[in-house]
């Protein structure tokens, strides 16, 4: 029942049941179940996974500078900008060690054996230019067997890799014996006390030396800043690269991470990376397959269930059938029969048309036949008039 206060108000329907409206629910939890249309029309392309990683393979996507909108500006609008990179084991300017060399050769044979396959393959490269496949194999061999950790030893090695550093953990361990020697009391024996009591270090401090040290260190400091600068400069494009990774942290985090990515660029992990990738390429490839055969299989376990339900659904109807058969056996003969009747029903239908048309033709023809008839009896009439009008005429003469 309505309320009394509500009664005199305009617009109001008491002769319909009340209506309440709601909010929509977000985007997020309302329930769109998109169903895909089946149409042979439609192309589904299958995607191969790796030519699609090796087109995209070491391409870098800017998006500092996109602007896909319609608005008017000096400068004109630009999409996406994406570029290769090359990582160099060594920098500009800078000094290879032994190491370093030896893993850019590693590098470089192994690029010259992939570009040696491609060329193998090719009809129209020269045979001749191409060095053989066996030449680089040796080259690789080589490498392989000079085994420099244990030729020339790990510390060797890692003071080859960094010599600065080696020196200094050299010196610092001359430094912590010299410790260990003062607290033990110079209570050595043998040669080794001799030689720690003889060992002496000196300090000479030179001013001028000091300033000329200092002021080649910050020139070398102005000189790596310039190369920095130089190198990195307020190019949105090159500052993009560094900051794309790391967040838009400084520098230093910028080289941290690009040193944890060179890493990845040593043969052994290179190999196993690749080996990973196959693998979860290959993967993709049945999970394509697997999702192809799926949907085939789908349709017909839908029809199998349909099917399914079919047959429950008339198995109430089983024990009737019986029944249902010697009915029909039985009114077998009363079927034909009406089947006789309604083809004689439909023969005498169609002998009374053929009789109502031929009575319809006579119809028409008497009406013709009487309507010549009476324009005749109008002739003789007329004959007979002028027969007795002439007979008169006579009479009188």
């Amino acid at each position: 029942m309505a309320d009394s206060k509500y009664a005199d108000l305009p617009g109001i329907a008491y002769d319909q049941p009340d209506v309440y409206e709601t909010e929509d629910l977000p985007e997020a939890d309302q329930n769109q179940d998109i169903q895909e249309e089946e149409n042979e029309f439609i192309e589904k392309p299958n995607l191969n996974v790796d030519s699609a990683f090796g087109k995209f393979r070491g391409k870098i996507l800017f998006s500092d500078r996109v602007d896909f909108s319609d608005k008017l500006s000096r400068h004109p609008r630009t999409g996406y900008d994406a570029v290769s990179v090359e990582y160099e084991v060594v920098g500009r300017g800078e000094k290879e060690t032994p190491i370093q060399k030896f893993q850019r050769l590693q590098c470089e044979i192994t690029e010259l054996t992939e570009e040696i396959n491609q060329l193998k393959g090719s009809a129209k490269e020269d045979n001749q230019a191409v060095p053989s496949v066996t030449n680089v194999q040796g080259l690789s061999q080589q490498l392989t067997e000079l085994r420099l950790e244990e030729q020339l030893g790990s510390e060797l090695v890692a003071s080859l890799a960094d010599p600065q550093g080696a020196e200094l953990r050299k010196l610092l361990t001359q430094i912590e014996l010299s410790k260990s020697t003062d607290k033990a009391g110079g209570k050595m024996a043998g040669g080794d006390s001799k030689r720690l009591d003889n060992s002496s270090y000196e300090l000479h401090f030179r001013p001028e030396q000091m300033k000329l040290q200092q002021t080649a260190r910050v020139a070398q400091l102005e000189q790596r800043l310039h190369a920095l600068e130089t190198a990195v400069g307020d190019v949105p494009n090159k500052m993009s690269r560094l900051s794309t990774d790391t967040n838009n942290m400084s520098l230093s985090a910028a080289v941290q991470f690009l040193s944890r990515k060179a890493t990845l660029l040593d043969s052994a992990q290179l190999d196993h990376i690749e080996g990973r990738l196959t693998a979860l390429s290959t993967k993709m490839n049945q999970l394509v397959e697997q999702s192809s055969a799926s949907k085939e299989e789908n349709e017909q376990d839908k029809k199998v269930s349909e099917m399914y339900d079919l047959i429950v659904k008339c198995e109430q109807l089983t024990a009737a059938l019986p029944e249902i058969a010697n009915r029909l056996a039985a009114v077998h003969s009363l079927h034909e029969q009406a089947l006789t009747f309604s083809k004689a029903l439909a023969q005498l239908s169609a002998l009374q048309e053929q009789i109502t048309a031929s009575l319809n033709g006579n119809e028409s023809q008497l009406k013709e036949a009487q309507k010549a008839f009476s324009q005749n009896m109008d002739v003789v009439k007329k004959s007979m008039e002028g027969l007795d009008a002439r007979i008169a005429s006579l009479k009188k003469k």
